[in-house]
């Protein structure tokens, strides 16, 4: 009978020794071929039907790539802003320019003295800015420092006015754990606290990741509404004349040890028409609406379908446009939740927003629009196997991590050569051990 492998591989060890190796060989070329044939992003994936405008693209990146991007229709870019580490809120403010929320890292040497030797390897510097698009030029910025880029950055800011005309803006310090409005002389005009009406675990320190609070958006003259995602909780902040806050929970447990509720650590909700609320449920990889009484009327997604969305818009023609982080696109999805339009980003993106200016406030309820659930649930080990992706990517060079599953196998098994490899070398020893005490 004609062997199934040739004479050279052996028998037993030797056997699976080599065989590991010829496989480790095989998954190192396939992450290499992945790695030079990858195509250059954004790229137009779905084109279905085309939208008629741009879309604004918040790039927070993985490492230090992180930029504010305008995608044509067709998937091109027509402006770029790339000065600066993480991007994450991106507005436009009116034709040709656009507020950024913005964090970047600084070298302990060049972090204010206070934040030197405080125990965290460098800094962190927030800033709102105020950008024109025609020449990338800051028009307005409000920065403040804080101790680390992790948990610590300026995630959401909104912009309004007042009454008299006044303008305000209104950010998330997630790492102070506060919410607060300044004008254009950038003075403080109202704060809110998380201690003001929470208190904070026992053991929990001053830099811990309590809150999170990641979203503001101001509803109403007067009310706001904030995510705080580590509580799974949307609520109100209702603001007086003489800027004292009150709060009010819209939806969720209300609380850091959680508790029943239908959100997992969301991003970016929205109010819609009638009081409803469209939510990027991040941890449950899905997107949800929610009635004015907290019940979910509609549902898209699962681990199957997106990994780790962290934005969605209501259009104003019933479609939704969705931010699929970790799977590092924009999409956009119809009635029957159908991918009509689709540009892959190549690096991790954080919100989206279609111009001129059309967010979700006051846009078609999935009942008007139609909506049908909709999405693939997935499974478990797509789950996990997309999120150990998109953190490798935090890690390893640009390109590297998408082939994380060749160079995990490529891993696994040149450890099976290895092991091989010695039992083969110990038992060889062994025989020839044995052939010692046998001529004697």
């Amino acid at each position: 009978m004609t062997p199934l492998l040739p004479a050279w591989f052996g028998t037993g060890h030797e056997r699976r020794a080599k065989l590991f190796a010829c496989l480790a060989v095989v998954c190192l070329a396939i992450a290499t071929v992945g790695v030079l044939a990858a195509p250059s992003h954004p790229r137009l994936a779905t084109d279905h039907e085309r939208p008629e405008n741009n879309t604004l693209i918040a790039l927070q990146g993985y490492q230090d790539d992180g930029r504010a991007i305008e995608v044509a229709p067709d998937g091109e870019i027509v402006w770029e802003y790339d000065g600066t580490d993480d991007v994450f809120d991106l507005e436009e403010l009116g034709p040709g320019r656009v507020q950024i929320s913005t964090a970047d890292e600084i070298p302990d040497a060049r972090c204010p003295e206070r934040y030197r030797n405080d125990g965290h390897a460098n800094c962190v510097r927030n800033s709102l800015k105020i950008v024109e698009q025609s020449t990338n030029e800051t028009r307005w910025e409000y920065a403040w420092y804080d101790v680390e880029l992790h948990e610590h950055e300026l995630h959401d800011a909104d912009h309004y006015t007042t009454e008299d005309g006044e303008d305000r803006w209104v950010m998330v310090d997630m790492g102070n754990d506060r919410v607060f409005a300044v004008d254009r002389d950038k003075e403080i005009v109202w704060e809110w606290n998380a201690t003001d009406d929470y208190e904070m675990p026992d053991g929990m320190g001053p830099e811990a990741d309590w809150t999170h609070v990641n979203d503001v958006d101001r509803i109403e003259p007067g009310v706001f509404q904030i995510s705080l995602r580590n509580f799974d909780t949307v609520a109100e902040l209702r603001v007086a004349d003489d800027g004292s806050v009150s709060l009010r929970p819209v939806v969720g447990p209300n609380s850091f040890e959680g508790g029943e509720g239908p959100l997992y650590e969301q991003h970016n909700p929205d109010r819609l028409a009638d009081d409803h609320l469209l939510i990027a449920d991040s941890e449950q990889d899905r997107i949800v609406e929610l009635n004015a009484d907290g019940e979910i009327v509609w549902t898209f997604g699962g681990s199957g379908t997106l990994q780790w969305p962290r934005d969605a818009d209501r259009l104003s023609n019933g479609h939704t446009l969705i931010t699929d982080s970790y799977n590092e696109r924009v999409l956009e999805i119809d009635e029957n939740g159908d991918v009509v339009w689709e540009v892959t980003t190549g690096t991790l993106p954080y919100e989206a927003d279609r111009l001129p200016g059309e967010g979700s406030a006051d846009r078609p309820t999935a009942d008007e629009a139609g909506l049908a659930d909709a999405g693939d649930p997935g499974n478990v080990v797509e789950k996990y196997l997309g999120y150990a992706t998109a953190i490798s990517k935090y890690v390893l060079p640009n390109g590297v991590g998408e082939q994380f599953v060749p160079l995990l196998g490529g891993a696994l098994a040149l450890l099976g050569a290895a092991i091989e490899g010695v039992r083969w070398r110990s038992n060889g020893r062994l025989r020839a051990w044995l052939a010692q005490r046998t001529d004697r």
